[in-house]
């Protein structure tokens, strides 16, 4: 399904921005004022159009007007929270009609930046605040029956299913080029495809896959990871679908030339001798001539192939294979470079190197040396997946304890992503519990009501982080 048109996105980020910036500063605040007039002018714009304004929550979605608004990496911070917002107050959906003026925004907006009152439903208390403040163009509900949990449980099974035959398509392609078989371009297209179109639709969720671990053959879960990784960082850095499909064909092959190394050589634990280190360095090549050999394709995918054979070479060209005339590293080796490394540190997928966080996994690229990897991409990719990426576990400075579930938008707030709490500050686990987004603030005291403590080993609680992001 397509996402809504930029109209829904817009009303909506500007409701949430309004219910912050009433959070934060008294009514005659200027910033308060502008973002009042800004979900008028939002508002007015649909409402001209359509002749109403409806937002409907449905499991992980809001849609406006029955069209979905794609939650993207650029935006979803924002809409995740505003979302939350509706969830606390036990609202569905809310209705504007067209008389509905800027007093009734600001009164509704009022109600619902105010955390509900105990010892009632939270969706009653609305109800009769809303009235109480005399607000009649806007009206608001519990979910639709049909709605609830469904959307979200859908995308989550639909991103599931589109990794687990992605692992799949790799393993069985994989382990029929080391049986002499040839490589068929279309199940492969198809593979990617559905990679890139889950992706464009539901990246958070679809970046939630890489916590996955129920597959035998690392190697493979490899593929697709850095499959994934690099086709969000495509569509972040403005790729169109062609372009994405191409880095997601060399992203899921890039290592293909591996199956020709001996299993004995990959699986080996510590460093590599001399010998060993050569055949290993030898795979771009391998695989370089092994996508000759695809069958299929109307033309052979030569930016792919450029990429599977240039992803080790590095901006420096200090590293493999070696080339005797100066060259430029493409910018799809560039990217792949990137992902498979981050993915490599936070996987058990290399067998020299204990896996470690996301967050410190971040912290290695953006410390690498220079000429190892792009910093222009490093940059890109940071903003993309945040200080604390997607996954990782954190303590909280309240004692609680929580998952990150997506980076913030601002990047001047890196380190400040949207949290995911699954345990009290006494340490009882809460299950699913509340989003919170990490640059709210204390509107007495102006300061931050939480921030992160240091990151954790989910391990060390038991803890399996894909239960909370997969």
């Amino acid at each position: 399904m397509t996402g809504a048109p930029p109209l829904g996105t817009g009303v909506l980020a500007a409701m949430y921005g309004a219910v912050r910036a009433m959070q934060l500063y008294p009514a005659e605040n200027e910033v308060v004022k502008r973002s009042l007039r800004e979900v008028g002018e939002q508002a007015e714009r649909i409402l001209e159009h359509e002749g109403g304004l409806s937002v409907w929550v449905a499991g992980n979605y809001m849609f406006v007007n029955d069209l979905q608004v794609r939650l993207d990496l650029h935006d979803y911070a924002a809409l995740a929270a505003f979302r939350e917002v509706f969830r606390g107050h036990g609202v569905g959906r809310m209705e504007a009609d067209p008389k509905t003026g800027s007093e009734d925004w600001h009164a509704f907006l009022s109600a619902i930046a105010t955390d509900p009152a105990p010892g009632q439903p939270p969706l009653e208390a609305l109800q009769a605040d809303l009235a109480s403040r005399g607000v009649t163009h806007i009206s608001v509900g519990p979910p639709s029956p049909m709605f609830q949990g469904s959307e979200g449980e859908q995308s989550l099974d639909a991103a599931r299913r589109t990794y687990a035959r992605s692992v799949k398509v790799a393993r069985d392609m994989m382990e029929g080029l080391v049986l002499g078989k040839a490589i068929g371009a279309r199940r492969a297209e198809r593979a990617v495809l559905a990679v890139v179109d889950q992706v464009l639709q539901d990246p958070a969720t679809m970046l939630g896959m890489l916590t996955l671990r129920d597959f035998d053959d690392h190697s493979y879960v490899h593929s697709v990871n850095v499959a994934i990784l690099s086709v969000a960082l495509g569509d972040y850095l403005g790729f169109n679908r062609e372009q994405l499909f191409e880095l997601g064909f060399a992203a899921l092959f890039h290592d293909i030339g591996k199956v020709l190394i001996p299993q004995a050589v990959l699986n080996k634990m510590g460093w590599l001798n001399d010998e060993e280190w050569r055949l290993v360095s030898q795979h771009p090549d391998f695989g370089l001539l092994m996508l000759f050999n695809v069958e299929g394709f109307e033309d052979l995918p030569y930016r792919a192939m450029l990429a599977v054979y240039e992803h080790h070479m590095k901006p420096d060209l200090s590293g493999y294979p070696r080339v005797i005339r100066r060259r430029r590293q493409g910018l799809f080796a560039r990217i792949i470079a990137l992902t498979e490394a981050y993915d490599a540190a936070i996987s058990n997928y290399s067998k020299q190197f204990l896996p470690c966080s996301p967050d410190e996994a971040i912290r290695q690229l953006r410390e690498a040396e220079s000429g190892a990897y792009d910093k222009v991409l490093i940059r890109a990719f940071v903003n993309m997946m945040g200080i604390f990426p997607v996954a990782t576990l954190v303590i909280l400075d309240t004692g609680e304890m929580g998952v990150v579930v997506a980076p913030n938008p601002n990047p001047k707030a890196l380190n400040r992503p949207l949290v995911r709490i699954i345990a009290s500050p006494d340490g009882e686990r809460v299950g699913e519990g509340p989003i919170r987004d990490l640059t709210e603030r204390d509107p007495e005291t102006g300061g931050y009501r939480r921030s992160i403590a240091r990151s954790t080993d989910p391990g060390r609680y038991g803890i399996n982080v894909a239960d909370h992001v997969a």
